[in-house]
């Protein structure tokens, strides 16, 4: 299940035109090549905007060693984003690893803190466990493939399972890798809580951490975790995308 075929902001006639989009964009009588130069005609201004969000938190890490962590990665598409992202602006940078972790099985950890919905509770979310997680790094490499310098491919990772097991090991087996950008979908508190502190530690100086719920008073994890761990304790200040407001982000001072 997914939130935004419940929870909308938009009227009826919205809803309807949008049912319409895509009722043309299934049967868009093209070939598959000017179908996908043609995608434009369907991406809606909310996706667009999640999109220049995206690319406006990463335009701020080009200058930036280290790799990007997309921690509750759903269906991979802020990852895959950021490979493209590293092709327009930095096609010579193959050290700009990206590493997906996720259940792929839904939200895993609510607690007594977390305000669990209907929609917000352990498996919402779910795409298929480990079989997407392999669709995704197909997804990925393909990507890779496809860009400049593609015959340099598979630089990047997709890790199922719960974080709180995951990324401590990964960090563990990877102690040269260092953190310029972190991506939080978490939305459950202790593996928020117990994430940051992991990921925090691994950022480097001007390294970022964009939250996607952080103002959300439905899922109070990440707002949660903000206050407790990071409001008055790290160094850092706290911004707003001009694109999406819901996507807040830290810059490490």
């Amino acid at each position: 299940m997914h939130e935004s075929t419940v929870i909308t902001y938009s009227s009826s006639d919205s809803i309807q035109a949008r049912k319409e989009l895509f009722n043309i964009m299934n049967n868009y009588p093209a070939t598959e090549d000017e179908k996908e130069r043609s995608l434009g005609l369907f991406v809606r201004g909310s996706l667009l905007a999640r999109i220049l969000a995206i690319a406006d938190i990463y335009s701020k890490i080009v200058a930036k060693p280290g790799i990007i962590i997309d921690l509750g990665t759903w269906r991979g598409q802020t990852a895959v984003l950021c490979e493209n992202l590293r092709a327009i602006h930095e096609p010579l940078n193959l050290s700009r690893r990206i590493v997906c972790f996720d259940t792929f099985e839904g939200y895993k950890g609510f607690s007594e803190k977390d305000y669990a919905t209907r929609l917000h509770q352990d498996g919402t979310y779910g795409v298929g466990g480990e079989d997407y997680a392999a669709l995704l790094l197909r997804l990925l490499v393909l990507h890779e493939r496809n860009n400049a310098m593609g015959h340099n491919h598979g630089k990047h990772k997709v890790i199922a399972g719960d974080c709180r097991q995951t990324l401590p090991k990964f960090l563990k087996e990877h102690p040269n890798e260092f953190l310029s950008l972190a991506f939080f979908d978490v939305n459950s508190y202790d593996p928020s809580h117990k994430a940051f502190d992991a990921i925090f530690e691994r950022l480097i100086p001007g390294g970022i951490v964009a939250f996607w719920q952080l103002t959300r008073d439905v899922i109070p994890a990440e707002a949660m975790v903000y206050v407790e761990q990071i409001l008055n304790k790290r160094t850092h200040e706290l911004f707003r995308s001009p694109f999406y407001p819901g996507l807040c982000y830290l810059i490490k001072r």
